[in-house]
């Protein structure tokens, strides 16, 4: 900001600073900060421990492999080529494999799990009951095929003697990852062995599964509250609910940092149209004259094309699926009726700028058509649609009612709204079967065609043919000169300007205000990129810009309200970003949890609502005739997960809560609605003393659950810092 103030004392240093920021708008990102940094993070930390990034590089290309192998696989032992999707499912791979081994190996080291010599002998040698390692089964008797310590032995010993480096390290690798495996399958077998079931919890369970209770209850969904009989929740009303649950686990986030920015397009200029107008337009004579369009369309186009099919007016259904099949309805008028030879433009085709000669004029048949569908995907359903379309026609014959019975029975979203019509399509523009009776069939013809989509019952209306032209079309981009780059540049550092002087001595809530509002005055649309603080990235732009959005929010120092010092070239557009807030805590702003929060006081609204008129109803039926409310009927055990109304746990806590036979609970919000719940009658469990089942059932469910989920549950509960993205860019 200092810089700014001496732009403010001294105008002609603006120059300057455009030439600057023209300089780091077209420079990759050069770090000049100078001076050897302390590696606080590495490619990350967990519990505040720096992972070791040579581990994360083997497991990340063990994980390209493993992909490659299975991409080859699949496409018949041929390479493939891994592709972006295939890099960052790797990387996760690596990283998820990298966190679990570095917090495992804590986990280890607090019990003092090793495997010493001695067991990785027994390990490798398979006794004292060991199982040979997998390692150990590469050695096998060639008589027996049975594992041969011999064989191994002889292996150890010319390895213990071998100058070969890579030999050596290779085996070491090898006898590192049988001890791995060996102290996480006693790891493994720890957690599981400590797990267990009590006789009382296999009773609970088994009283879970089998005692029934039978209950009639209402319930009203909070949906089902009119809009106008609750009030609008108030930003009063908002914050005091912030305020009393911004501290519960549930609105809990990660630290973060969000940056708004809007963009500007970087799009050629009017010089830059009119140049390659120019280039067009000198080239209009030689295309007049020359006799071989094909070479010349080659040698001039950007567009290699050259084609003998007509060309359509754009918006005409057609079978031409070239690149200048279809030419704007701009150039119709100078077509019509123009001789062969004549070059028309330059005009505009999509990207690009365009001039056409005619090559030839040929005639082209149009068709008009109506009709049904009936969709089918297998044979018993093109069957029953047929026989369904045979008796659709036999109406329509009769009624001359076709628009009607799309209505009734059309499944074409395309055409249901235009009375079942598809208007002026060229031959081969349609599925075969639906073209031959298009084209063939005379006109006023009422009948039925399969396709793959289905059975379709058509009615040929009207048939005409049009002279359409052969066009051959050199094309050629709009190309953004170095010149209009820099006038952008220059324009969007002005921008910046403009803001910072708008900005000067406000606070942050007021510069958010000032840097929004500015935005939309100017034309331009907000957008935010929350950074999560653990593990930055911002995805949907390019490395460079990336790098620059990452800078704005994390390099040492920045603080809100710090806006990009120059425009940010992103692909085709310019990026404007501003460093709008940043989140050290656990806790949400407000900002961040509003929208959540006041969707929470509407409920508790529409709760208080729906309680209000159950409260004192003891009478279920008629009070669910009165509100319009759901009647249900149902058998609960204690166990269930859903109801008939969904998830609603506490619904089956209230059945269970104490309530005798016949009697009637109070009004009860629930997750998604309120509810009133009479206990008819409850059917005990069966008499027993023996749990044991249930206590067996209850511990595999917890030792399986427990080895599926100790790792990520390990690492859920840790500190994780995933600094790779931050380490690429040199920024921390």
């Amino acid at each position: 900001m200092a810089l700014i103030g001496k732009i403010r004392e001294k105008s002609w240093l603006l120059i300057a600073v455009v030439g600057i920021a023209m300089i780091a708008f077209i420079l990759p990102e050069i770090n000049f900060n100078g001076g050897a940094q302390v590696d606080e993070y590495g490619i990350g930390t967990i519990n505040g421990e720096m992972l070791d990034d040579k581990e994360y590089d083997n497991l990340l290309q063990n994980a390209r492999y493993q992909t490659y192998q299975n991409k080859m696989q699949q496409n018949n032992g041929q390479p493939v080529p891994l592709d972006e999707n295939d890099e960052q499912n790797a990387m996760a791979q690596a990283w998820s494999a990298a966190l679990a081994n570095h917090i495992l190996k804590q986990e280890y080291a607090k019990i003092g799990l090793i495997v010493d010599d001695v067991e990785l002998e027994n390990i490798l040698y398979g006794q004292e009951d060991f199982t040979p390692s997998f390692f150990s089964m590469n050695f096998l008797d060639s008589v027996t095929g049975e594992f041969s310590p011999t064989q191994l032995r002889q292996y150890m010993e010319n390895m213990e003697q071998s100058t070969d480096p890579a030999a050596a390290e290779q085996l070491t690798t090898t006898l590192r990852v049988i001890r791995q495996n060996r102290v996480e399958e006693k790891y493994n077998t720890l957690l599981s062995k400590g797990v267990h079931a009590t006789s009382l919890e296999g009773k609970n369970e088994y009283i879970a599964q089998k005692e029934v209770k039978n209950v009639t209850y209402v319930y009203q969904n909070f949906t089902r509250v009119p809009q106008d009989v609750i009030s609008e929740v108030t930003d009063e009303e908002v914050m005091t609910y912030y305020e009393a649950h911004k501290h519960e686990k549930k609105y809990e986030q990660k630290p973060y940092r969000k940056v708004n920015y809007f963009t500007i397009p970087v799009t050629p200029s009017d010089e830059d149209t009119a140049r390659v107008m120019d280039q067009l337009s000198n080239l209009i004579p030689a295309f007049k004259s020359t006799t071989t369009d094909s070479a010349f369309v080659f040698q001039n186009s950007e567009v290699k094309e050259f084609s003998s099919t007509v060309a359509h007016p754009q918006g005409t259904m057609s079978a031409n699926q070239t690149q200048f099949g279809y030419y704007p309805p701009s150039l119709a008028a100078k077509l019509e009726g123009a001789e062969v030879g004549t070059v028309v433009g330059p005009y505009a085709n999509g990207p690009y700028l365009a001039i056409s000669k005619i090559v030839e004029w040929k005639d082209e048949v149009y068709a008009t058509v109506r009709h049904i569908l009936l969709s089918a995907s297998d044979d018993a359903a093109f069957d029953a649609a047929q026989r369904k379309a045979d008796s659709i026609v036999g109406v329509i014959r009769a009624n001359k009612n076709f628009e009607e019975m799309v209505t009734l029975f059309s499944e074409d979203p395309g055409s249901k709204n235009t009375g079942g019509k598809y208007e002026d399509f060229a031959k081969g523009a349609m599925v075969p079967t639906f073209n031959d009776f298009s084209f063939d069939k005379p006109i006023g013809s009422l009948g039925t065609v399969k396709t793959s989509y289905g059975i379709h019952i058509i009615e040929v209306l009207d048939r005409k043919t049009l002279q359409r032209p052969v066009l051959a079309t050199v094309a050629k981009t709009i190309s953004t000169t170095k010149a209009s780059i820099d006038n952008i540049a220059a324009a969007a550092s002005s921008l910046i300007y403009d803001l910072d002087e708008l900005m000067t001595e406000k606070t942050v809530e007021e510069k958010t205000q000032i840097f929004d509002t500015f935005a939309v005055d100017n034309g331009y649309v907000i957008r935010s990129l929350t950074f999560n603080t653990d593990n930055p990235k911002a995805s949907g732009f390019g490395q460079m810009a990336e790098g620059r959005l990452l800078r704005l929010a994390f390099e040492e120092g920045t603080e809100e309200g710090v806006i990009s010092p120059s425009p940010i070239k992103d692909n085709e557009q310019v990026v404007i970003a501003y460093l709008a807030e940043i989140n050290e805590t656990k806790e949400p702003s407000y900002q961040a949890a509003e929208a959540r929060m006041r969707a929470e006081v509407r409920k508790e609204k529409q709760a208080q609502y729906l309680i209000d008129q159950m409260v004192g109803q003891t009478d279920l039926q008629a009070l669910s005739t009165s509100i319009g409310a759901q009647y249900q009927t149902e058998g609960i055990t204690f166990g269930a997960s859903n109801v008939a109304v969904g998830r609603e746990p506490i619904l089956v806590g209230t059945a269970f809560s104490g309530l005798k036979d016949g009697q009637t609970s109070i009004p009860i919000k629930g997750t998604n609605g309120v509810f009133v719940l009479r206990v008819d009658s409850t059917v005990e469990a069966p008499e027993t003393t023996d749990y044991s089942t249930e206590q067996t059932q209850l511990a595999s469910q917890s030792a399986s659950t427990v080895l599926q989920r100790y790792r990520n549950s390990l690492i859920q509960s840790s500190e994780v810092i995933d600094n790779r993205k931050l380490r690429s860019f040199g920024i921390r």
